[in-house]
């Protein structure tokens, strides 16, 4: 039976599922194109027990995932990266007949992005960054087991939204979005 701990901290870690979609178009114009849909995701939460079933949370999670083409004597590489931080609420479903707690959560991103654009010729290499912020949100499904007091394993599934960016400060044509499905695991310790 999960204690009534008033704050909390999470680390989970999971992968991602990205489609890119505006992004994707534009690659299917190269014929030597390829991108990651699937990467790595790492999520820390701080959360804070209201009462019984209520909880605040912030959070930060760090994104990032590939895409490249090739063609005659040129190829790019571009590393797109993420960093929402989230503030939310999430309902606990308690019950006391067990250690499993299934929750709900919803929360508004404030989103940090960059995009490494790594340019390989004939005339060597050239790589820029592009910063752009935005908004976004995200909306997820979990579940919370006590593993000992005090330390519970945590799984959830979420989908996040995530505002368009462009591709960077040339082109207002090509533009990125980081919105998708992500699967996560890890542990929480609950403080005090």
């Amino acid at each position: 039976i999960n204690s009534q701990s008033k704050i909390s901290l999470s680390a989970l870690g999971g992968y991602n599922y990205i489609p890119m979609e505006n992004f994707s178009h534009f690659l299917n114009e190269f014929s030597n194109s390829d991108f990651d849909k699937f990467s790595f995701s790492g999520n820390f939460k701080l959360q804070y027990n209201i009462e019984n079933r209520h909880n605040v949370f912030l959070s930060s999670e760090f994104i990032n995932t590939n895409a490249s083409f090739s063609g005659g004597f040129v190829s790019v590489i571009w590393t797109f990266e993420a960093l929402p931080v989230t503030i939310g609420y999430e309902y606990m479903f308690k019950n006391f007949d067990t250690d499993w707690t299934p929750y709900l959560g919803l929360g508004i991103s404030y989103v940090l992005t960059n995009t490494e654009d790594k340019y390989l010729g004939d005339d060597g290499t050239n790589v820029t960054n592009y910063k752009e912020n935005t908004f976004g949100f995200e909306t997820k499904l979990g579940v919370e087991k006590v593993l000992i007091e005090n330390l519970l394993l945590v799984s959830e599934i979420k989908y996040r939204f995530i505002g368009d960016t462009k591709l960077n400060k040339y082109t207002n044509v090509v533009e990125t979005n980081l919105s998708g499905v992500c699967f996560l695991i890890g542990v929480k310790l609950e403080l005090f």
